[in-house]
């Protein structure tokens, strides 16, 4: 069984229907990257699989036993849990200005505990308080941690407005993986940056593939798609034309539109 298994996800806004029928797997510890042409449904199956969106048809199960069905109603405190699931890197980065790097890596785990420890604890009792600030502790060590780790130990009290391009993006990624996610995505992680600030970004996502993360990465970036990717998956017209080994793809496309899109990919750099 897949770690993370799609089957039949359909999305339409209004009467246009973007998604038609997405059938679509891939195993835990691996990195799946996504390519296409603008309006193949690439970013509307990233944020349907984030819950940003809601699927009209299909399922999404992921290994641990987490199971979602377009066909039923869920409340919004399910749908929060549902996210946490499925970690989401934005290509704009998407940082609280207000926030210094390490306040925003923080603020989500300091939500999630409180919620956790109302949930668990009887309200202003000493045992709450005292669960309430060790969790506190530990989230503050591991969001210090995390910056750490995507070399940013030295940022940790800028704000996001004297960090470049690259530096907030790599505090994007450190927040999302505070959430532990099954599956970290990236949605065109390096679009917004020059040629040398994206080196850096992909230098993180190569360093987490190493760590053995399940990555699906949503990217314009040919090379990284074929030297990094396990799997490479073509989107086109709300369909996944093609699939399959990142070499086969690009060296031996079978979708004249796979064909076509490289062809046109190579002319553009």
């Amino acid at each position: 069984m897949a770690f993370l298994e799609v089957k039949n996800l359909k999305k339409r806004f209004g009467s246009t229907r973007v998604l038609h029928g997405i059938d679509f797997s891939m195993e835990k510890g691996e990195v799946v990257a996504v390519i296409g042409s603008s309006g193949g449904g690439k970013t509307t199956f990233l944020r349907c699989l984030n819950f940003l969106e809601m699927a009209n048809e299909g399922t999404i199960k992921i290994e641990d036993g987490f199971q979602f069905d377009a066909q039923k109603s869920y409340k919004a405190s399910a749908i929060r849990q549902m996210r946490l699931k499925m970690g989401l890197v934005f290509q704009s980065f998407n940082l609280f200005p207000q926030y210094t790097a390490l306040e925003n890596v923080y603020l989500p785990l300091k939500l999630r505990t409180k919620e956790k420890i109302r949930a668990t604890t009887f309200p202003f009792s000493p045992k709450r308080r005292a669960a309430y600030t060790k969790a506190l502790a530990e989230d503050m060590a591991r969001a210090k941690s995390l910056l750490t780790s995507v070399g940013l130990a030295d940022k940790m009290g800028n704000y996001p407005c004297q960090l470049s391009g690259g530096q907030q993006q790599r505090v994007a990624i450190a927040r999302a993986l505070a959430q532990e996610p099954a599956v970290l995505c990236f949605d065109e992680p390096t679009s917004a940056l020059d040629p040398e600030l994206t080196g850096e970004v992909l230098r993180v996502i190569r360093e987490l593939k190493e760590q053995g993360r399940t990555m699906l990465v949503v990217t314009h970036e040919m090379e990284f798609a074929r030297h990094v990717a396990d799997k490479v998956v073509f989107f086109a017209d709300g369909v996944i034309e093609e699939e399959g080994a990142p070499e086969e793809l690009f060296t031996n496309p079978k979708s004249a539109k796979l064909a076509a899109f490289l062809k046109h990919s190579v002319n553009a750099q």
